[in-house]
């Protein structure tokens, strides 16, 4: 690989994170607003799964591909894992302002309406398999107190799981650079 196509890795990979990042937060604020208006558990089941996992896995496929031909096609482990952790690390940073100022600032109330579309799907789900009232109430309550202890985290659990999430970046930075190296071939030999 030559010394310029290594110069790219770093803004090549800023800029497909930039991208990568704003599409994720779309993907978000959409996934939001239809787990809002979802009508039914398995509709609350397949919204985060579709648009929260397999839809954004796709895109960032298509990015750590485009990445890897902006620098001329050839990466090892250790460059493939470096670009797409600066690009994994800038989604992620861009995707949780983005949603943060989204959940404060746009829609405040998201995550109320959110919670109570997932506790009335449930108690649905549970009285059509006839469990009893009691049941029911008892399982709302800690849903309730479930939402409530992760809305009002301290500074230090946010500080926390910003850190493992950072480790999660990079976890996944790892695996995907070892499916998408591709090391320059050494020679050719014709006969």
């Amino acid at each position: 690989m030559t010394t310029q196509t290594l110069e790219n890795l770093k803004p090549e990979a800023a800029k497909n994170g930039i991208g990568l990042g704003l599409i994720s937060l779309v993907l978000g604020v959409i996934s939001a607003y239809l787990l809002v208006n979802a009508a039914s558990m398995m509709a609350i089941f397949l919204v985060p799964i579709l648009i929260g996992l397999l839809i954004p896995l796709g895109i960032a496929i298509f990015f750590c591909i485009d990445l890897r031909k902006k620098i001329g096609g050839f990466w090892n482990l250790r460059q493939a894992t470096s670009g797409i952790f600066i690009m994994f690390l800038i989604a992620y940073v861009i995707s949780t302002a983005g949603n943060l100022v989204f959940t404060k600032f746009i829609e405040p109330d998201m995550a109320a309406s959110i919670q109570s579309t997932v506790i009335d799907a449930t108690s649905e789900m549970m009285q059509k398999q006839g469990m009893e009232q009691d049941a029911i109430d008892k399982k709302v309550e800690e849903m309730n107190a479930d939402f409530e202890k992760k809305a009002h985290g301290t500074v230090m659990q946010n500080i926390q799981g910003h850190v493992i999430g950072i480790i999660i970046v990079f976890v996944f930075a790892l695996l995907f650079g070892a499916i998408f190296k591709k090391e320059k071939p050494l020679a050719v030999f014709e006969e």
